[in-house]
């Protein structure tokens, strides 16, 4: 009785019943179909004599065949087509990985080396890197920058990108990494990280770019010393005029002091040399103000009211426009002050025709950055000035010092900020960019 409740035993049972039907089927409609042939070829004398109907029917076999065997032949034809072309492909890629003058690697999802093309192997200076892991490869990195602006990193943030394009498929595009060859050369790399994946989505490893950056690093590095160089020089000339024309005014009153018995006009050569010794001392104090760096002590103020403290100080106008109500920036009161009397000052030195100065005022306040633009109406600045007017001591101006911009260029860079200036025929627009903005919740708008 167990045995007849087993559900294996049950189900074997039907399968064997199944099978012994469909046989006793099939010999039934095999005799079937055997008498039915056998009932046409006794029934017409000329096909049982001449065959024809059992000629037929091995014709047809016969068609069938030759059609499977010409499938047979298409398919194969085919196959023969897809490997030539996947073949092609094959060599086609590696001819193009082998010209490249960049270097490619893949890593596997472990973190080896499984391909490498040749240029790879000659700017790291292996002969073969297959099967390193990430860490020794590029063992000889001695500092990577992630991202222009940050500080020099380790090894280990490189090691960790290629873990993460790996994990996560996270891509890193234009790493820069200082590096030694085993050979003890030493270059700069320009590397791109991305990862590989199937059509379905699962991880195949991933693709490293590297670059020889060695040559175009040392042409910037070069072309950065010229252009302090050259900044150098504008700003010793600067300085030399400014004290070359003072001391010659105070040699000729000092000579005319000498000579001079009248002492009402004395006094004026004393009062002229007074006036030029203390013209110098404030380029002096201007420079050193310029050159040695400030305590920054961050706070957070509101933007509008300091601008409107710094045109009433310059005698300027200012006309705001979509300028939120209550905009707060963080920065040292005293320094953005300074900046921002100095760009107004400027404007208000540079009007023409007797007209007041005037500035249009507008913003552009993000989640992480604030761009303040000032638009003047005073005229534009020469197209040969424009890339000068932030260098120490230039000026188009027949007195000044020419610093006040390059002091305001300065301040910006300490508060993480940058300046640019756009020109024309009208006026001038400065933008300064400012990180860390943030709009008070209740700031409306003001026409």
């Amino acid at each position: 009785m167990k045995l007849l409740t087993n559900p294996l035993f049950i189900r074997m049972g039907i399968v064997l019943v199944g099978g012994v039907v469909a046989f006793v089927v099939g010999v039934w409609l095999m005799r079937r179909l055997r008498q039915r042939i056998t009932q046409e070829h006794t029934a017409d004398p000329a096909r049982r004599t001449s065959g024809e109907g059992a000629g037929f029917t091995l014709a047809a076999y016969q068609g069938v065949i030759q059609r499977l065997k010409e499938q047979e032949k298409e398919l194969d034809r085919l196959h023969k087509v897809e490997r030539e072309r996947a073949q092609v492909s094959e060599n086609v890629s590696a001819a193009v990985l082998s010209n490249l003058p960049s270097g490619v690697l893949l890593f596997n999802p472990a973190g080896l080396v499984q391909q490498a093309n040749h240029a790879a192997k000659s700017i790291l200076g292996y002969a073969s890197p297959l099967g390193l892991h990430a860490r020794d490869l590029f063992r000889g990195v001695s500092s990577v920058r992630m991202a222009p602006g940050e500080p020099d990193s380790s090894l280990e943030a490189l090691t960790g990108a290629v873990e993460q394009a790996l994990r996560k498929g996270s891509a890193f595009r234009r790493l820069e990494a200082d590096y030694q060859t085993p050979a003890g050369e030493r270059r700069v790399l320009g590397i791109t990280l991305s990862p590989v994946r199937t059509a379905t989505g699962d991880t195949l490893g991933a693709a490293c770019l590297v670059s020889d950056l060695t040559e175009i690093t040392t042409l910037a590095r070069q072309v950065r010393v010229r252009e302090n160089q050259a900044a150098l020089g504008e700003m010793s000339a600067g300085i030399a005029h400014e004290f070359k024309n003072s001391l010659a005014t105070i040699s000729g009153y000092a000579q005319m002091l000498t000579s001079e018995r009248d002492a009402e006009t004395s006094q004026q050569f004393a009062r002229k040399i007074a006036a030029e010794t203390a013209s110098l001392t404030r380029i002096v104090t201007d420079f050193l103000n310029f050159a040695r760096p400030q305590g920054f002590q961050a706070e957070t103020l509101e933007l509008r009211p300091l601008l409107e403290d710094c045109a009433r100080e310059c005698g300027v106008a200012l006309r705001f426009t979509d300028f939120p109500a209550a905009l707060e920036l963080t920065g040292d009161p005293t320094a953005l002050r300074q900046a921002f009397a100095n760009l107004l000052r400027n404007s208000a030195e540079a009007a023409r025709d007797g007209r007041p100065a005037e500035i249009q005022v507008s913003v552009e306040a993000g989640e992480e950055a604030l761009r303040l633009v000032l638009r003047d109406n005073c005229g534009g600045i020469p197209p040969q000035a424009l890339s000068k007017i932030f260098i120490p001591f230039f000026t188009t101006k027949s007195q000044g010092t020419g610093l006040g911009l390059a002091l305001v260029h300065r301040i910006l860079t300490e508060h993480g900020g940058t300046i640019s200036v756009a020109s024309d025929a009208a006026g001038s627009t400065f933008t300064l960019s400012f990180p860390a903005a943030k709009t008070a919740p209740t700031a409306g708008k003001l026409a």
